[in-house]
């Protein structure tokens, strides 16, 4: 049965929460974090959605990492944003929303109305790394595990700006990755991981839906990322390439949503505190 919340602002009050409690905690029962080495880095950089419609979208994002140089594991916060910066035409063919209300105020969109779509999200990141060699100039293996979590949304508007409806997707899960570490002049970091969402559902909210409809993903797909970093001194360069599989959703009392795939590019400018 569908859960009814008040609203996508609470609800997303909510989920900073939680991503945050998360962190903290998994931080604390971590090796103390007195005696380590800590370091922190900023980026920012681009998307290119590749989903019902293709848009860029504009990335920040940030890390906190605490190792201890006598263990060769380090412990690491990751945070990420992903804004709108262009909206893309919706083809009315392949999208049904729910009609308004017939009133004196509302009235059927026609068919031949333009509808635009926006893309935006977020993703946290908490987990250990393991390097394979203590000897720092070799070139070794670092495998990863940690709790991640990724949320995407697509809203939809008429051509006259008018805010018809939007479905936010929410991921939370495991992650286990190997990544190869080869140092050099210029230190290269290419890793693979497989994101097991444990928990997944879609929240449907808009202008005619009235109070918004959260619906659980019955089916769990796998999803994927490759990520290859560049980093020389204070600088890095990476390119991420993300897939994720959205389950199908069978919510009578709001819409059906079909099951679909985006395709996430993305690059990101680093510096290192």
């Amino acid at each position: 049965m569908p859960l009814k919340i008040k609203g996508s602002i609470g609800k997303s009050a909510i989920f900073v929460i939680m991503r945050i409690s998360i962190a903290l905690l998994f931080l604390f029962i971590s090796t103390g974090i007195f005696g380590q080495k800590f370091r922190f880095n900023s980026s920012i950089g681009a998307s290119h959605f590749i989903w019902h419609e293709s848009q860029m979208t504009l990335d920040f994002a940030a890390e906190i990492s605490f190792q201890n140089p006598d263990k060769n594991r380090r412990t690491f916060i990751a945070l990420k944003t992903i804004g709108n910066i262009m909206g893309s035409s919706v083809d009315r063919n392949n999208y049904q929303f729910i009609e308004p209300p017939i009133n004196s105020f509302n009235q059927p969109l026609s068919p031949t109305e333009i509808l635009n779509s926006t893309y935006r999200g977020g993703e946290a990141e908490v987990g250990l790394q393991w390097n394979t060699s203590s000897k720092l100039k070799h070139t070794r293996w670092m495998p990863s595990l940690s709790i991640y979590s990724k949320s995407i949304g697509r809203k939809i508007s008429s051509g006259r700006a008018e805010y018809i409806e939007e479905e936010k997707y929410s991921l939370h899960g495991i992650s286990a990755g190997l990544g190869l570490y080869i140092p050099g002049k210029t230190n290269v970091l290419i890793q693979a991981k497989i994101f097991d969402p444990l928990y997944r559902e879609v929240t449907l909210y808009g202008r005619y839906i009235g109070v918004p409809f959260q619906s659980l993903i019955s089916e769990n797909t796998l999803n994927y990322k490759l990520k290859v970093d560049f980093i020389r001194g204070k600088f890095g360069y990476g390119f991420n390439l993300e897939v994720l599989n959205l389950g199908a959703v069978e919510n009578p009392k709001s819409k059906s949503i079909t099951a679909s795939q985006a395709i996430i590019p993305s690059t990101l400018l680093t510096y290192f505190f």
